[in-house]
């Protein structure tokens, strides 16, 4: 009998945003010979009223999930008195989590953790197995109460940056992470952010993600001129200020005819911002003439547009195990990235070459020395590569005994 994973998580594709997280809902349909999915979405917000009713809003199924979103809105004397709460802490200086920046107040932790539980228990029929959160930093702290209301184990992972720009960890987050039975490591830099915030982790283990070798095939580009591309939204920590520098350098310092392939910088709604302007950015470069502009690309057609190109750049700032690049490498395409996080753990010098956050110099340099076949890379073996580490059968077979262990170990 198969087992059901109840996963966590607001980064999901919707109707609205098909792109967001869809790498998630590819994973639990990968693992679908091992277990069944229950997956939910929690809107937790603050609302200006004193009494708020948490709702029930919808369940849909698909493949082995089944999906459930709940709106749980705060009442406004809770938001604000954990705001004059977290002053008073702050101010007092008797804080009593080490490293955290933000803490919340037990009347807040108990009112959110009271129904969540409510809105679980009325309405998720499945009989779970384990609880799994995506994104810790954000939605620990609902796991571990849905957990401990069922009596479960719990793992925790974590793909964004740790911590989100312009936030702070919060205490009952710290606690939730630390407590948990798992980690689930997508990269290397991904355990160091987590250990930089003063978070003691459990047991770790290192899943990387899937990358699905049977949808994306190594295929040569045929194309006159060598074609570079790059795949990501338009936001800041993608940074395309140095990827548009990197193109400018190059075709400043090169003879050699080339063109790039700039794709789903309009794709991904609350990722992609101001894509007018950049629209316009790339028509004032002085590669203009060499650029192919792809705002939106379906997921599934990403293998066939990744085989019209002969090399993938990355340009980021910060990335987890960026799937993108992945996705490209299976496709036999050499990568050249920034060492934004994750591609290091894979992408050696017979895949690619990795450079420093900014080095438009060295990035630029090497691009040159590509297309003047300076440098050269054997496409079968950088698909080998990705494939043998990430692909389907790797993947399934790590993240499978990883869940059976803990679920195996709790029964």
């Amino acid at each position: 009998m198969k087992k059901t994973i109840c996963l966590i998580t607001n980064w999901y594709p919707t109707k609205e945003n098909p792109f967001q997280g869809v790498f998630f809902k590819e994973q639990a349909f990968a693992v679908s010979d091992e277990f069944n999915f229950v997956v939910v979405h929690i809107n937790e917000h603050s609302k200006k009223s004193l009494i708020c009713k948490p709702s029930f809003i919808a369940r849909t199924e698909e493949n082995n999930t089944v999906e459930y979103s709940f709106d749980l809105p705060v009442p406004i004397n809770i938001s604000l008195g954990d705001a004059l709460y977290n002053f008073k802490i702050k101010r007092s200086g008797n804080g009593q989590v080490p490293g955290v920046g933000k803490y919340v107040s037990t009347k807040k932790a108990d009112y959110l953790k009271k129904r969540i539980i409510q809105l679980a228990k009325e309405n998720i029929k499945e009989n779970i197995d384990v609880f799994y959160c995506v994104d810790a930093q954000t939605e620990a702290f609902t796991t571990q109460c849905l957990a401990e209301a069922f009596n479960k184990p719990y793992i925790v992972s974590e793909h964004a940056p740790v911590p989100w720009p312009g936030s702070v960890i919060s205490d009952v987050i710290k606690r939730a992470i630390e407590s948990s039975d798992l980690f689930i490591a997508i990269s290397k830099d991904k355990i160091r952010q987590i250990l930089l915030q003063n978070i003691k982790l459990p047991d770790i283990c290192y899943l990387g993600n899937l990358v699905d070798e049977t949808k994306l095939l190594c295929l040569p580009s045929n194309n006159d001129v060598k074609t570079f591309i790059i795949v990501a939204a338009h936001s800041f920590y993608k940074n395309y200020d140095l990827f548009v520098g990197v193109m400018n350098r190059l075709t400043e310092i090169t003879d050699c005819p080339f063109k790039v392939m700039i794709v789903g910088y309009g794709s991904n709604k609350g990722y992609s911002s101001n894509v007018e302007e950049f629209e316009e950015q790339i028509k004032n470069s002085k590669f203009a003439d060499k650029a192919i502009m792809i705002p939106s690309v379906p997921h599934e057609q990403i293998g066939e547009t990744l085989n019209k190109a002969d090399a993938f750049i990355m340009t980021s700032i910060q990335e987890g195990q960026p799937v993108s690049a992945m996705e490209a490498a299976c496709c036999g395409l050499p990568i050249f990235s920034t060492r934004c996080g994750g591609v290091e753990d894979y992408v050696d010098s017979k895949m690619g070459r990795i450079y420093d956050i900014i080095d438009c110099e060295g990035m630029a340099q090497g691009l040159k020395d590509y297309l003047e076949e300076k440098l050269t890379f054997d496409p079968d073996y950088i698909r080998n590569q990705v494939v043998n580490r990430f692909g389907r059968k790797a993947f399934v077979e790590c993240f499978t005994n990883a869940f059976n262990k803990i679920i195996d170990a709790n029964d």
